[in-house]
């Protein structure tokens, strides 16, 4: 499910911006609506603009890291490591996207010239109220970004705790000694959760993960991930119509379309 239908009416809003202007529109435009300066058009333009095409592309890779999160599931329950991995370099080009995509956001939104820290007028009012949502959705899309990055640590620390545990299970037996055991499933356990201890992972008496499909640790990550996209997508249904309430104030900026 495509969670910023509301957020492409926005830039669809926003489109006015670089296209012909419409004609005038016979409904009341509200308060919030009205013909803005041209400097906070410019800024609706060249930040609040490109801010939102990036928060819907972001949007797009948390889907695909859902997605990439329940396919894990499935390997797991196949019982396919090499599937596995091509699923985690998977997710950490999705990481490493997302992190792109919030850096520049963030650098937009950092802009003083286009988002005055004092205001002086109503012009910069609505500046700071668009950046405040816009922030607030960056921040629930950091949030997912947090956790999938997170799942990418944990398997890590996983995968380093078992070759610890195999290097020392082999300098034992070598020893003569007595082997010790290998974490239970070869995976995660519940304590390795994104948010649990991490150091938990060497704990005895963990238990081990489920490998029935829609049962798994993933599905569990999976349903989290969810969660996180509806907070994203509240957070979007509240910016849009600030951003549809701009654009329509600055439809008397927008340029005139070249001639053909």
């Amino acid at each position: 499910m495509r969670l910023h239908t509301t957020a492409c009416a926005a830039l669809a809003a926003l489109s006015m911006l670089t296209a012909q202007a419409p004609a005038p529109s016979s409904t009341a435009l509200p308060e919030i609506g009205r013909t803005r300066a041209k400097g906070f058009c410019t800024t609706v333009r060249d930040n609040v603009a490109p801010s939102l095409l990036g928060l819907m592309k972001t949007d797009d890779l948390i889907g695909a890291g859902h997605r990439a999160v329940l396919k894990t599931a499935h390997d797991q329950t196949a019982a396919s490591p090499e599937a596995i991995e091509m699923d985690n370099l998977y997710l950490e080009k999705i990481v490493a996207a997302m992190a792109h995509n919030l850096g520049v956001v963030k650098k937009m939104l950092a802009d003083d010239k286009r988002f005055p820290k004092t205001p002086v007028s109503d012009d910069d009012k609505f500046a700071l109220l668009l950046k405040a949502q816009l922030q607030a959705a960056a921040d629930r899309q950091n949030d997912a970004l947090n956790h999938l990055n997170g799942i990418l640590e944990t398997e890590g620390m996983t995968s380093m705790h078992k070759d610890i545990s195999s290097a020392m299970q082999g300098a034992t037996a070598n020893a003569g000694g007595p082997a010790t055991s290998s974490s239970p499933g070869g995976f995660f356990d519940s304590s390795s959760v994104p948010g649990a201890n991490p150091l938990a992972l060497g704990q005895s008496g963990a238990i081990a993960p489920s490998r029935v499909l829609g049962h798994t640790l993933w599905d569990r990550l999976a349903a989290d991930i969810e969660v996180q996209q509806a907070h994203i997508a509240q957070a979007e249904q509240t910016l849009t119509p600030t951003v549809i309430a701009a654009a329509t104030g600055c439809r008397d900026d927008v340029p005139a379309s070249p001639a053909p």
